[in-house]
């Protein structure tokens, strides 16, 4: 079993501006300048400052996008996920991302965490909660290289169009006693009351839960069959941490274990002065030993043997800084790979 990675242990921050495709004009106002400066934020060893794998000669790919579907409305809380089956030099990311509201550049946080597979996991937060009724357009230049120095070659771009979030303040909902105030559902998520076989509350008669599958627990589908996501917020009190306690669910355990089908979790910290996103956990993290088998979970296991995996109950307390108000964090959890054997997440008692 693979021990868990410890995050955070280094972080390098690198600071830079997409160049202007039109930079030639000297009588430009303040009005005309926009803001397209990206901060890196490299949590772990997912990214890397020099080629580390010489011996590798094979072109990184993109494993897993959220979202996964092109030209789809979406929340505009919604951050952007890429799963690599590498890791990324990060000097490579300079002048090689950009990304577009309705054609104007826009600025952000890159987060890059590293999976249980030590491979590279890049969240995109903007720094301001993207409009509503825009057009979103991701692109990740071919020039990008991965830890042995090749480069994808050819231009990846994603595009999705914003919607407005959730309603309803979640300060006042943390046990999740008052349904979906301030709770948003992307995919196949939902407030789940009372004994849910292997899974109660930990407090209160509710709590909530997000799949990697099309049904299990609500009338929804995971994004493409593999990412759903839970956004809470708008939050409008100040913090810099906040606790909760989560319970991790799987169809992988225990036949995919440190296998390349590691189904994933990631935090998400969005607010008008930052973000920050972690990886939270995953089938190859928890491993063998880290669950019980889970009778009773609705949809639980959807796919393979009979057996379905929980970790339990888990507390989890995540430093995220201040990142201004209001603020949203939102968990998203991927099939990372393949789209079956569905995993899920469960959340309650988040503490602010």
């Amino acid at each position: 079993m693979k021990n868990q990675l410890k995050f955070l242990a280094l972080i390098t921050l690198i600071i830079f501006a997409s160049c202007s495709k039109d930079d030639s004009s000297d009588d430009s106002t303040d009005d005309d300048v926009v803001d397209s400066t990206y901060v890196i934020v490299n949590n772990g060893n997912g990214g890397v400052n020099s080629v580390t794998d010489a011996n590798d000669d094979f072109p990184p790919s993109i494993a897993q996008a959220v979202p996964a579907v092109q030209g789809e409305t979406f929340s505009n809380t919604l951050p952007i996920l890429l799963f690599f089956d590498d890791k990324l030099l990060l000097p490579s990311l300079e002048n090689n991302l950009e990304v577009t509201q309705d054609g104007e550049v826009i600025g952000g946080t890159i987060t890059i965490n590293e999976g249980a597979n030590g491979y590279a996991i890049l969240t995109f937060s903007p720094s301001q909660v993207f409009d509503i009724n825009k057009t979103i357009l991701f692109t990740l230049s071919g020039d990008v290289q991965d830890d042995g120095g090749n480069s994808f070659g050819e231009d990846y771009t994603l595009t999705f169009n914003t919607k407005a979030g959730s309603t309803g303040s979640f300060d006042n909902n943390t046990g999740f006693e008052n349904g979906t105030q301030g709770v948003e559902f992307i995919g196949d998520g939902n407030i789940m009351d009372g004994n849910q076989g292997c899974v109660d509350p930990v407090s209160g008669n509710s709590f909530a839960a997000i799949t990697s599958g099309d049904q299990l627990i609500s009338g929804g589908s995971a994004i493409a069959g593999a990412s759903s996501l839970m956004i809470l917020g708008p939050i409008n009190d100040s913090f810099t941490s906040f606790n909760f306690n989560y319970n991790f669910m799987s169809a992988e355990f225990q036949e995919f274990v440190d296998s390349e089908f590691d189904d994933s979790v990631i935090v998400t910290v969005v607010g008008p002065d930052g973000a920050h996103s972690e990886f939270l956990t995953s089938v190859n993290t928890v491993g063998t030993e880290g669950n019980t088998q889970c009778e009773g979970f609705p949809g639980l296991p959807d796919e393979g043997d009979d057996y379905g995996g929980s970790t339990g109950w888990i507390s989890k307390t995540v430093a995220s800084g201040t990142v201004g108000s209001p603020a949203y964090v939102i968990f998203t959890i991927t099939d990372v790979t393949d789209t079956i054997y569905s995993s899920i997440m469960a959340l309650d008692d988040v503490s602010l």
